[in-house]
């Protein structure tokens, strides 16, 4: 049997010795406050689809306009070349464009990149968060007490003892989810 207190890190105050079982239980009910309702996940995931309809749209535009201008400028480079063969352009001419159209590829390259991994992102954010969430209390009593501490830590920051009464902060978005869940704020309007 296991029994924890507030450390008095900022001085004693007579800090009560409280059973691990106890603390337990509140977590469990903060872990049961994360469960969303069934409807409100599928009214999450229907948003969830009309958004991804739009952002479809964006990423095929933003992606087509990148490669376009990836193709122009791969262009730009292959004729600066032949201008420079040529004799059309000096050495350091060419040098200069060179170096300023090169540049312009680096960046396009970036940015498609960073539009594929915020697409990436986004859906793997987005489900992590809705199962996360839907399943909290039901994955925080059957886990063992290092997965218990993960998910606390995951979720949860500066816990702490007041009394006998578990304390403690929640990280975003997870604080919006107990909010809500806190005021039953789930029921439909």
């Amino acid at each position: 049997m296991w029994y924890y207190h507030c450390t008095q890190y900022n001085g004693k105050h007579g800090a009560q010795w409280l059973r691990q079982e106890e603390i337990t239980k509140q977590l469990e009910k903060v872990f049961k406050n994360l469960t969303m309702p069934k409807e409100v996940v599928q009214q999450i995931v229907t948003t969830l689809n009309a958004v991804h309809l739009e952002k479809i749209e964006f990423h095929n535009k933003h992606f087509n306009k990148l490669t376009k201008e990836h193709k122009e400028t791969t262009k730009m480079l292959d004729n600066l070349y032949m201008d420079k063969l040529k004799g059309r352009i000096t050495e350091s001419e060419y040098d200069r464009f060179y170096t300023s159209l090169r540049d312009q590829i680096t960046d396009i390259d970036i940015q498609l990149v960073q539009l594929q991994d915020a697409e990436d992102n986004y859906y793997i954010t987005a489900k992590y968060l809705l199962d996360l969430s839907s399943r909290a209390y039901e994955l925080f009593v059957s886990s063992e007490v290092e997965e218990k501490r993960q998910l606390i830590k995951l979720i949860l920051s500066n816990l702490r003892l007041e009394g006998k009464k578990l304390v403690f902060n929640a990280k975003k978005p997870f604080d919006l989810i107990l909010d809500y869940g806190d005021r039953q704020a789930w029921c439909a309007r």
